[in-house]
């Protein structure tokens, strides 16, 4: 996080377009924002657009506008959120949804900085800042002809990668006073304090969900407590392991080298049980690609000790780490 800190103060001085790299929940607004605020556009407009909220019908509209009787219900000129945001900073996030025709128009406004509202043909000049993030694998979506290769190279001229939660546990606690106190705030009430073995239930849990998912587990914790201290049973029952959830990943060595069938069953259950709340997780490739980094992280990118470790020749290693794009993501040899 410190490396993410020092580039968004390294690219917010400048005017190069951004793309924050990240899964959902790292807090990828939150970098866009960062960058917008220690900016020299900071007085001016920023406006944040979610591609995969919007339906694409209408998200050529909400970005570029549209003239008076350019399609079924356009009955007054709209203004788009470019021309609202003309001298300040747009924040696409999710660009990766976005369609080819949208795209089109995203790549003239960032090489000549015009575009035309939708139903008009009349050019419409602007000076934007363009700050996108995206949860998909953005080259690999180039590679399947989903996205424009020309965008992709536009959009990447700084990118800022957001590690997951579970690479950085050390922030758990920290971000758990962050959440106990905004808590306190928003309810007026004094912050509660937090029993030392929930600590460590919140270390050792992987969360899919990122920090949002720490957030809205805190503000359950806030509400359910019963006393002035957080306990395990008021944490939900999934993270806790206290109900039908299946409760956290046993990631200590010790745990690790005794894992048995019932375990492993357990921690299926728990991927199939992220998958439910997450219709675009696919298990196999998610696990495959985190086993694989996991393996070159903890031999220092020996890739016959990895693949010794994960149970698979070194050819189906290289197979695997050229298939997930994981040779630019950890500069492996």
């Amino acid at each position: 996080m410190q490396q993410v800190f020092k580039l968004i103060g390294q690219v917010a001085v400048s005017n190069a377009t951004a793309l924050i790299t990240g899964e959902s929940g790292t807090g990828k607004e939150l970098v866009a924002r960062a960058i917008y605020h220690h900016s020299e556009r900071s007085a001016q407009p920023f406006l944040a657009v979610n591609c995969a909220a919007i339906p694409e019908q209408l998200l050529e509209s909400e970005l570029f506008g549209h003239e008076r009787g350019a399609f079924t219900g356009a009955t007054l000129q709209r203004i788009g959120k470019f021309e609202q945001c003309n001298k300040g900073t747009i924040f696409l996030d999710e660009i990766g949804d976005m369609t080819p025709a949208t795209q089109t128009k995203i790549l003239r406004v960032l090489q000549s900085g015009t575009f035309e509202r939708v139903g008009g043909n009349q050019p419409i000049s602007v000076d934007v800042r363009i700050i996108a993030a995206t949860n998909k694998p953005l080259e690999a979506a180039v590679a399947a002809k989903q996205f424009r290769e020309d965008l992709f190279y536009r959009l990447n001229v700084v990118r800022i990668p957001i590690p997951p939660l579970r690479e950085r546990p050390d922030d758990v606690p920290l971000l758990v006073n962050y959440f106990l106190e905004k808590n306190a705030r928003e309810l007026q009430r004094s912050p509660k304090s937090v029993a030392a073995s929930v600590i460590k239930t919140l270390e050792k849990y992987h969360w899919p969900g990122n920090v949002r998912e720490l957030e809205n587990a805190i503000r359950r914790a806030h509400v359910m407590a019963k006393s002035d201290a957080i306990l395990l049973s008021d944490l939900p029952p999934e993270i806790s392991g206290q109900g039908s959830g299946t409760g956290v990943l046993p990631v200590s060595g010790e745990q690790a080298g005794s894992l048995s069938h019932a375990d492993a069953a357990a921690l299926a259950r728990q991927l199939f049980q992220w998958a439910k709340r997450d219709p675009k997780l696919k298990v196999i490739p998610a696990v495959e690609r985190e086993l694989v980094i996991q393996a070159l992280k903890e031999t220092n990118n020996n890739q016959v000790h990895a693949a010794k470790m994960l149970g698979i020749t070194r050819a189906t290693l290289r197979k695997r780490i050229d298939k997930f794009g994981i040779l630019r993501e950890l500069n492996v040899k």
